[in-house]
């Protein structure tokens, strides 16, 4: 079934791709009357090479998606996912373009239809020179969004920004004043998240010399070979206070989609991994303490998870093992969703990730983070608040396609300040 699914995917790509390559040739045919043939040749070879993902999973489903991440070179999986991006802002200019004249040109038609005189409108002459020049201006935004794309290619792989957010905690707490968590989420191993780019996360987060580390799930991407580099990147993040912790995100089940989730939760543990799911832990920092808690990823169609609970049951749970004693309350929870139930619940603050921030972002007012997953998702990226309740959505250090624009990879830290 799911092979099935990657190869649908795969179809419905392809045919978009070229439906887009034919409007392109119809445009360097008018463009250049003389060469457009020869030009569309060039443009057709272009994408057929660059364009293959979608063929590896047209054929080959999700076991062809898989060979085209273990046999082509990094580079080129950023390169021609890059360009599959391209392809798709293009298609969809051209769409949206298209349709307001397409409805114009439908009234028309049925105006000429309803009308009762039978005369036939004159032919309105058309002006060839003007409209070849026109359609060469219009080959500037194909190459324009080829270049925001190659540049978002190379600000995906930028490193990290650091965004410090301030967790106020109660005065008379004092040994936890100062005290810092650096949280990192969607790692995505194998995602164009080789073993040199791995390290460059680990050595950012240990840079910062935080007291605690939290990995809010999507460490592992969609393979259990990938548990290797999993268990070393978290081996190799050394907290002042010793303690890492975990909650499971989609993609940590996604590799066990036809077994056993067991060995990727013992695995993910053995590393000495404090892997919550529906749990909490009082955490003593010298007199004083906080409640660190994880829950599990949602229980949803197509994917199995360990308690198979929604967000609202899965924090009655974790919240049920914490005292209402006036410690601060973290709860990591993958899926930034949760907050939704969350911030009528009592916590001080959830860390998500989950949504990479969008990774396209055109800017923000309020809560609004005009991005294309906002249509889908009003929390999926920074600050929210709601009631004295905090979420804060991390952007991730991988993401579905190896570009960002103005959504930079981030780690977040979070330090606890003293209450005025």
């Amino acid at each position: 079934m799911v092979n099935f699914v990657f190869m649908a995917i795969g179809f419905l790509v392809t045919v978009l791709n070229v439906l887009t390559f034919l409007a392109l040739r119809r445009r360097l045919i008018r463009a250049f009357p003389k060469r457009g043939n020869l030009a569309s040749i060039v443009a057709g070879v272009c994408m057929l090479i660059l364009l293959h993902p979608a063929l590896f999973m047209l054929f080959g489903g999700m076991g062809g998606l898989m060979s085209f991440r273990q046999q082509v070179p990094q580079w080129g999986q950023i390169a021609a996912m890059s360009f599959q991006l391209a392809t798709w802002l293009y298609g969809a200019v051209l769409l949206i373009k298209a349709t307001p004249g397409a409805f114009l040109d439908a009234a028309r038609r049925l105006k000429r239809l309803l009308s009762k005189t039978a005369d036939k409108p004159d032919k309105e002459e058309i002006d060839h020179d003007r409209r070849r020049a026109l359609t060469k201006a219009g080959l500037a935004v194909p190459a324009a969004i080829i270049a925001t794309t190659a540049g978002g290619a190379i600000a995906a792989r930028q490193a990290p920004v650091i965004t410090r957010l301030k967790l106020k905690v109660p005065r008379e707490l004092t040994n936890l004043h100062g005290l810092t968590i650096a949280q990192v989420s969607d790692v995505h191993i194998g995602s164009y998240m080789g073993p040199d780019r791995l390290d460059e996360f680990r050595d950012a987060m240990n840079a910062l010399k935080a007291d605690f580390h939290v990995m809010t799930g999507d460490l592992l991407d969609n393979d259990i070979s990938q548990m290797e580099e999993a268990r070393r990147f978290l081996r190799g993040l050394k907290p002042k206070r010793g303690q890492v912790f975990m909650c499971m995100g989609n993609h940590e089940y996604i590799p066990a989609r036809d077994g056993d989730i067991k060995p990727i939760i013992d695995g993910l543990r053995e590393t000495g991994t404090q892997l919550l799911i529906d749990q909490a832990q009082k955490i003593d920092v010298g007199g004083d303490h906080f409640w660190m808690g994880g829950i599990d990823y949602p229980h949803s169609r197509g994917i199995e998870t360990v308690h198979s609970r929604t967000p609202q049951e899965s924090l009655d749970v974790t919240l049920g093992e914490m005292n209402d004693d006036g410690a601060p309350r973290i709860v990591l929870a993958h899926h930034p969703k949760s907050f939704e139930v969350g911030r009528d619940m009592p916590l001080d603050l959830m860390l998500s990730g989950h949504t990479h921030g969008g990774q396209l972002v055109l800017g923000r007012i309020g809560d609004y983070n005009f991005s294309p997953v906002l249509p889908f998702e009003l929390y999926h990226n920074g600050y929210y608040q709601h009631e004295g309740r905090a979420l804060y959505v991390n952007r991730g250090a991988g993401g579905w396609m190896p570009v960002r624009i103005n959504c930079p990879p981030e780690i977040s830290l979070i330090e606890f300040v003293a209450e005025a």
